[in-house]
């Protein structure tokens, strides 16, 4: 049997809505095998909207973490107290914080209430379709969204993309289905967005 040394992110594209989550597992298994270190977040930016929350002993949720590096720094803060970090697979966690825990999945997120202060998901929404992305919206039960996507404000087509880029639309729409969900915008940047509720 062949190992698979290159990913056709075209035919994942095409085949996605044929996929389910066992599917899904598998293909992000062959993704953790080839690309194995992903950090797909920016520091500064969630400080900076951590600030803004200004919580005490937050309980933050994240979505698709991989290896907990986020957690890791965010953890130092005095005002994060516990961070889950829901992924579809383990890969070697950095983050050994008491307060962290890593949850595989096995089923789709949004099967089930999100719960907790604050909502985190980094460069893990354009991973998505717009109707998934609307189901994890719906089960969010969160006082705070944090997201962080290289996304335009009006959607983009990802063919020939050379990654699991797949969402169909851009931050306008993104902020349209939080505020349809309650949550009023708080600012961000053109790769960032902050939401309350």
């Amino acid at each position: 049997m062949s190992v698979a040394t290159a990913i056709d992110w075209d035919e994942w594209r095409s085949s996605y809505d044929d996929m389910d989550f066992a599917d899904q597992q598998a293909f992000y298994r062959l993704v953790a095998q080839l690309h194995p270190t992903q950090q797909s977040f920016d520091p500064e930016s969630a400080n900076g909207a951590f600030d803004v929350i200004n919580g005490l002993e937050l309980s933050v949720v994240e979505l698709g973490g991989w290896d907990g590096r986020l957690a890791s720094g965010m953890l130092t803060r005095a005002d994060v107290g516990s961070w889950d970090n829901y992924d579809l697979l383990e890969v070697p966690q950095v983050c050994t914080h008491l307060g962290y825990r890593l949850l595989v999945l096995d089923d789709y997120i949004w099967k089930r209430p999100i719960v907790g202060d604050v909502f985190v998901a980094c460069h893990t929404v354009e991973h998505l379709r717009v109707r998934e992305l609307a189901e994890l919206f719906d089960a969010l039960r969160t006082f705070w969204v944090y997201l962080e996507a290289p996304i335009t404000q009006d959607g983009a087509d990802w063919t020939g993309y050379r990654g699991s880029h797949i969402l169909e639309v851009g931050w306008r729409e993104i902020g349209e289905m939080l505020s349809l969900r309650g949550y009023t915008w708080e600012g961000g940047s053109s790769v960032t967005g902050l939401w309350s509720r």
